[in-house]
């Protein structure tokens, strides 16, 4: 089991990561950018409306029906001491996604740095879906796991991974 935070924060990091790094080397290729700031401003607030958007009923596949739709476990302890394996798949994954990403937004930054830019806005979704589900877990008392688990009930279908419930530590229960 994955906390769904936790989740959106690396691939926040893994799409930060990669924009910096050929942001620099589109820069450092191009002897400098000439980036307008209105427009790597508008670029970044378009990625924040669309993970507001994301995070809402706005869209048909928003997270809050989601954490709507999630069951607790029924062993909240064995979420809390998953094994490793979820966590090992998703560093895989991620990595292959990091490397993947960094040679393909590196090569077209080296002609066009701006395209690190663009990079930027897909950081921004995850972030504030991130933000929105730690709100979503304070409020509610509870953590939100993604993952496979066996159990009796399951999380209504929304077309999205399951998402699960465990009691925050410290909570009332």
């Amino acid at each position: 089991m994955v906390r769904f935070v936790h989740k959106q924060l690396v691939y926040a990091a893994v799409v930060t990561l990669t924009g910096v790094i050929a942001g620099g080397v589109g820069v450092a290729v191009n002897d400098g950018a000439d980036l307008v700031g209105w427009w790597v401003a508008g670029v970044l607030g378009w990625g924040v409306l669309w993970g507001f958007a994301s995070t809402t009923r706005l869209m048909n596949r928003g997270d809050l029906p989601l954490f709507e739709a999630a069951v607790p476990i029924a062993d909240p302890a064995a979420a809390r001491r998953a094994p490793a394996d979820p966590r090992r798949w998703l560093g895989q994954f991620y990595g292959t996604m990091l490397g993947c990403m960094f040679v393909v937004t590196t090569a077209l930054a080296v002609f066009e740095p701006l395209v690190a830019v663009f990079h930027f806005t897909w950081a921004m979704d995850p972030l504030v879906r991130a933000e929105r589900a730690a709100r979503w877990e304070r409020h509610h008392g509870v953590l939100l796991w993604q993952g496979h688990v066996e159990q009796e009930r399951q999380p209504v279908r929304t077309g999205q991974p399951p998402v699960f419930t465990t009691p925050r530590q410290g909570a009332l229960a």
